[in-house]
């Protein structure tokens, strides 16, 4: 027999204390079943810094009513604390996967888990096939939500001329691509794709609970998702929660929640339309995505990813990261909420990922490893060693590297040519201005007129002419 979690509940309290009620498929509590605790990292709580699983241990059994507990702490721990709790066979083999509780710091919890047998119906688990979602016109629906999470979409049929809220798209971001967020972002547009604010999006849980959040400026509006909303797809289960929109018949979408208690977003947009006889978007569409990093912007700004057919959704994360997924191929124009257009032409090709950050980054110039370069021409060249010889004061007082290469001389932070085009040619004179120096050349009219410009910069104690 095998058990899975049914139901999670966490409440404030003067201790940290984790509570397991255990139950056959009938829900009729089992007894004197024996449970191994430990305590470790998450994900899986291992290698543990705790472990008990002593079957003799008459603490590690559930009572009379099936329960089982443990104290973590008393009151408060100073640090995070991550337990797990598994239940074992007659033989102390598995009969459960590892069950997590956390326990954050500076917060007491009771933290109350139920767990059945795995053959026990739930309302999580209604079918062994996933959801089907409907083809909704020009929705841009992420596949992975059903074929990953069995999340559905219930898409209305209204009659032609009734106004309702159109689901246009439903973007799914793996634990990867939330960047730590756990959160069903909703927005809600007009008929033209503007934000609509002051608008009610409620969450229902599976229970019958329900939560409605108020749409801000940017017509968006955040329902968070707790640990209580977990489940596990690879047993067939479904998320507890469904989010649609008040006011006007609405599409909704359902079986959300965290997979695993891992860190995943929906990102769900809703448009005020009047049902159509539109046909639907061909399922066969190729699809890409889109990401990058948007500079100076606060986490939670919008950006809104446009083309003629779509207008699709998504929010800057807290570390400047956006991504959109699963965009039909096409033109589309970026917009930033606050700035306005960011790229008018954003092309998502089939199977690959677009990256546009703004503002672009600019190719960094290479870092110059000299100070200063004193650049003779050709040693060949006629006067060229008369001007090392005339140089000499100036390179033992300001000590800069000195050579006869273009090329080693683009090193360098300013570079000084001593002669004239002969001896260092004006195209030469441009490669090192275009690599990023600072150029001054020293060319006289005879040798003693350049003794005296090296007397001179020697006086003034600075290297380079004023």
């Amino acid at each position: 027999m095998n058990f899975i979690e049914k139901n999670r509940n966490v409440t404030p309290h003067d201790e940290s204390i984790l509570y397991v009620y255990l139950q056959d498929a009938d829900g009729v509590a089992l007894s004197n079943k024996k449970i191994k605790i430990y305590a470790g990292p998450p994900p899986t709580g291992e290698p543990p810094y705790f472990v008990d699983d002593d079957p003799n241990n008459p603490n590690r059994r559930t009572d009379a009513s099936g329960k089982f507990q443990f104290i973590v702490a008393n009151g408060a721990p100073a640090q995070r604390l991550d337990f797990f709790i598994r239940v074992l066979d007659n033989d102390g083999a598995p009969a459960s996967a590892p069950i997590h509780f956390p326990f954050p710091a500076g917060q007491a919890h009771w933290v109350t888990v139920t767990l059945g047998a795995e053959s026990a119906s739930t309302p999580n688990d209604d079918s062994g096939a996933p959801p089907v979602t409907p083809s909704i016109p020009d929705a841009v629906i992420d596949p992975r939500l059903a074929q990953e999470l069995r999340v559905a979409v219930n898409a209305l049929t209204p009659t032609a001329g009734t106004k309702y809220w159109k689901l246009i798209s439903a973007q799914y971001q793996n634990p990867d691509e939330a960047n730590g967020g756990v959160n069903i972002v909703c927005f809600v547009q007009d008929e033209n794709g503007n934000p609509m604010p002051g608008q009610r999006v409620t969450l229902r849980t599976s229970a019958g609970d329900t939560a409605t959040q108020i749409t801000d400026e940017r017509g968006h509006c955040d329902h968070p998702m707790g640990a209580g909303s977990s489940f596990a797809p690879d047993r067939a289960e479904r998320g507890p929660l469904a989010v649609f929109v008040q006011g006007l018949p609405s599409d909704d979408v359902n079986g959300m929640g965290l997979p695993l208690r891992r860190h995943v977003q929906y990102i769900l947009t809703w448009r005020r339309a009047s049902a159509s006889a539109t046909a639907p978007l061909p399922p066969s569409q190729p699809r890409g995505s889109v990401r990058g990093s948007i500079g100076n912007a606060a986490a939670g700004a919008r950006l809104v990813l446009k083309s003629s057919a779509r207008t699709l959704d998504a929010l800057v994360a807290s570390d400047g990261l956006y991504s959109f997924t699963n965009v039909p191929v096409g033109a589309y124009v970026l917009e930033l909420a606050g700035v306005g257009v960011i790229n008018p032409a954003l092309n998502v090709t089939a199977n690959q990922a677009t990256v546009f950050d703004y503002p672009p980054a600019t190719p960094a110039s290479a870092k110059k490893v000299l100070k200063h370069y004193l650049l003779f021409g050709p040693g060949t060249q006629p006067g060229v060693m008369t001007n090392l010889i005339l140089a000499l004061d100036y390179i033992v007082h300001f000590a800069p590297a000195v050579g006869f290469s273009i090329d080693e001389a683009m090193n360098a932070e300013r570079v000084t040519i001593i002669g004239g085009t002969n001896a260092v040619s004006a195209q030469d004179e441009q490669r090192l201005r275009d690599s990023g120096s600072i150029v001054t050349r020293l060319q006289a009219a005879d040798s003693y007129a350049m003794e005296n410009l090296f007397q001179q910069l020697l006086a003034s104690g600075s290297p380079f002419p004023a």
